[in-house]
C-alpha cells in the first residue's frame, strides 16, 4: 500500500517523534509498502543542533533516499518546558491539498494529528484512510477547552487513534471522541546491540550516561546534581551528555571545576554514532518529566546500560522498579541524593547491573520495529478491509 507519513517533527530535529517516524517508515518499507514522510524544512538550531559535518547537498540527498517531501517552513515555539514546532508558508493549504490529489495514498498517517499546522491541514484535504498517533501527554488544554467543537471536528476524521502508551491517551481521551487505540514506539533493537566502547570511553573507568535534549523537561540538571553526589560519595565514574540545546552553557556552568575534567559534554550526535555512546554506557541516568513512553531506555536496554530513571507514568509502561534498574520520584529528590544513591548502587555491584541490563535486553526485545511496524500495518489493512499480510483472502 502507498502510506504517507505527516509529522512536525522530523529531521533534522532531533526527538521521539522524529525517530519514530524515520524507523517506522524505514520497516514499512522493507515490509514491501511504498512510504513519504510530509514535513517541513527546517531552518534552524533552536530544538537541537545539526551535524555540522552535513552539507545541504546531503541533506537534499537524505531526503531523496528517504521519500521526504518538504512542504512549508518550520516554526519553533517554546511550550510546556520544551519546543514545539508548527509549519507556515505562503498558500500551505492548498498546497497540502494538491499534493494529497497527487500522491494518491491509501493510508494517510498523521503525528499529533489534532496539532497545527501540517497535520490539521491533511486532515482537512484527505481521501483516505487517516490514522493518527498521539506522543505526549496532556493534563489540561485551554485551546482544546476553548475549541473542542472545532477540534472533535478534525477527530472525527479519524479512522483511527493510537497512543504510543495509556498515558499519551489519558489527557486527550477528556476532550474528544476517537476510535483509540495503544500501539508502542518501537526501537531497531539489533542497530542498538551493535555498538562497541569508544575508545576515550574504554579506559576501565564506568561511565554514566545521559542522551537526550538540553531542554528543562529532560532533567539535565539533576543528572548532573546526581552525578555530583555519586562522585562525592567517593564512586568514581565519568558522566557522558549526549545531546546539545540553548541550555548547554548552564548546564556546563554547573560542573564544579575540580570534576570538569570527568564530565564529557559530547554534543549533538549522529544516530550513527549514538549506537556507541550507548555501548559506552554502564548505567543511563534518565530523570526526565512529561514523556509518555520512554523510547531512550528502551534504545538504552537494547545496548546492555542499567537504566535509573525517573517515576513517570509514560516510563512505567516500559520498566519496574528493580528489575532494569531503579525508578525515583524526583518530586520527592529535590536534592537529587536518591538519583545519586540509586545510581551509585548499580556502579559499585557488578552482578546487579549486569542482572539489570540482562533484564533490559529481554524487555526490549518486545519493542523491535519489525514487531510493532506489523502491529500498526495490521491495523491499517483491518480498516482496508484487507486480510492480514500472509493470509491469502478466501474464495469470492
Amino acid at each position: 500500500m502507498k502510506i504517507g507519513i505527516v509529522s512536525e517533527y522530523y529531521y533534522p530535529t532531533l526527538g521521539g517523534i522524529q525517530e519514530h517516524v524515520h524507523h517506522f517508515a524505514c520497516a514499512a518499507r522493507r515490509l514491501g509498502h511504498d512510504v513519504r514522510i510530509i514535513t517541513p524544512e527546517v531552518r534552524d538550531d533552536l530544538a537541537s543542533v545539526r551535524d555540522a559535518r552535513r552539507s545541504p547537498s546531503a541533506d537534499r540527498q537524505h531526503d531523496r533516499d528517504n521519500g521526504v517531501i518538504r512542504l512549508g517552513r518550520s516554526i519553533p515555539l517554546l511550550a510546556g518546558g520544551s519546543i514545539a514546532r508548527a509549519s507556515s508558508g505562503p498558500h500551505l493549504s492548498r498546497r497540502m491539498s494538491e499534493l494529497l490529489r497527487s500522491e494518491h495514498f491509501d493510508v494517510l498517517h498523521l503525528h499529533s494529528p489534532l496539532m497545527p499546522t501540517l497535520p490539521l491541514l491533511s486532515l482537512q484535504h484527505s481521501g483516505a484512510l487517516n490514522v493518527g498517533t498521539f506522543h505526549s501527554a496532556i493534563d489540561r488544554s485551554l485551546l482544546y477547552a476553548a475549541l473542542r467543537p472545532l477540534f472533535q471536528r478534525y477527530a472525527d476524521r479519524l479512522d483511527a487513534a493510537i497512543g504510543v502508551s495509556e498515558t499519551a491517551l489519558a489527557g486527550v481521551r477528556r476532550y474528544f471522541r476517537a476510535p483509540w487505540h495503544v500501539v508502542p514506539n518501537g526501537v531497531d533493537v539489533s542497530l542498538f546491540a551493535s555498538g562497541t566502547r569508544r575508545p576515550e570511553l574504554d579506559d576501565g573507568r564506568l561511565n554514566v550516561l545521559h542522551v537526550g535534549r538540553f531542554d528543562p523537561r529532560n532533567g539535565v540538571d539533576r543528572v548532573i546534581r546526581a552525578w555530583i553526589g555519586v562522585r562525592r560519595a567517593g564512586v568514581d565514574a565519568r558522566l557522558v551528555l549526549v545531546g546539545d540545546g540553548p541550555l548547554r552553557g548552564e548546564y556546563e556552568a554547573m560542573v564544579p571545576g575540580e570534576l570538569r575534567a570527568d564530565v564529557l559534554f559530547a554534543g549533538f550526535v549522529p544516530a550513527a554514532e549514538r549506537i556507541d555512546y550507548y555501548a559506552s554506557g554502564d548505567v543511563l541516568l534518565c530523570p526526565a518529566l512529561g514523556g509518555t513512553f520512554g523510547i531512550i531506555l528502551i534504545e538504552a536496554m537494547a545496548a546492555g546500560c542499567a537504566i535509573v530513571a525517573a517515576d513517570t507514568p509514560g516510563f512505567r509502561h516500559v520498566m519496574k522498579d528493580s528489575v532494569q534498574g531503579f525508578m525515583v520520584d524526583v518530586a520527592r529528590d529535590p536534592d537529587c541524593a536518591v538519583l545519586a544513591e540509586r545510581t551509585s548502587r548499580l556502579l559499585t555491584d557488578a552482578a546487579l547491573r549486569g542482572s539489570c541490563a540482562e533484564a533490559g535486553r529481554r524487555t526490549a526485545a518486545g519493542f523491535d520495529w519489525p514487531i510493532v511496524a506489523g502491529e500498526v500495518i495490521s491495523l491499517y489493512r483491518g480498516l482496508l478491509g484487507q486480510p492480514a499480510e500472509g493470509v491469502s483472502p478466501g474464495p469470492p
